[in-house]
């Protein structure tokens, strides 16, 4: 099959764009719709370090704001009690296993903090982990709403490796997708360390 009949027709019918200058920019925060901004807080601060910053006094709504290195969560409360979970996405434990759900990820020194923390409160991940081809590993948790969380950390080549043997070999290593299975990374990578 040649490549252009690998696009759907509906796409090659687009006009083209015309390239425009780069522009820059920075993602400045997440806006995330709550139910219960106390419990939010506890997440946030407590279990992922987040610290809570100064919000303008002008909203006549409820939320909060938090900060940690570059990344900003806004979240701002249901104005309706109860409409975040009757129109919640509803993801199976696979989607969820996976990663295959809305979410934001964060780039992490180590996962283990975050971690204890939510054991502290008798909470688990929902996802992962996985280590993808580029030594970067995922896991993904859950607010108290169920807003997704992806935690990456950024492996060698060699302790990535070693990583995804040691994952499958404990059987706790996710898929790329529902519906797939997860392949020993003995035979897709090799032994021995690539890199």
């Amino acid at each position: 099959m040649r490549q252009d009949q690998l696009i759907p027709s509906r796409i090659k019918e687009l006009p083209r764009i015309k390239e425009l200058p780069a522009k820059t920019m920075t993602m400045h925060h997440v806006c995330l719709v709550v139910s219960d901004i106390a419990a939010t807080r506890d997440f946030y601060v407590n279990v992922l370090g987040f610290k809570e910053i100064h919000r303008p006094t002008d909203f006549v709504f409820h939320g909060a704001y938090f900060h940690n290195g570059n990344v900003e969560v806004h979240v701002v409360r249901e104005t309706e009690p109860g409409r975040l979970t009757r129109t919640s996405p509803g993801w199976d434990s696979e989607e969820l296993r996976t990663g295959l759900c809305h979410h934001f990820a964060v780039l992490v020194d180590s996962f283990e903090p975050f971690l204890a923390a939510m054991r502290e409160r008798g909470l688990e991940r929902v996802g992962g982990p996985r280590v993808r081809d580029d030594y970067v590993e995922q896991i993904y948790i859950s607010d108290p709403d169920g807003h997704i969380i992806e935690l990456l950390y950024q492996h060698t080549a060699e302790s990535g490796h070693a990583r995804r043997i040691e994952i499958f070999d404990l059987g706790i290593a996710v898929p790329v997708a529902p519906g797939h299975h997860v392949l020993d990374p003995r035979v897709k990578y090799g032994v021995h360390c690539a890199g």
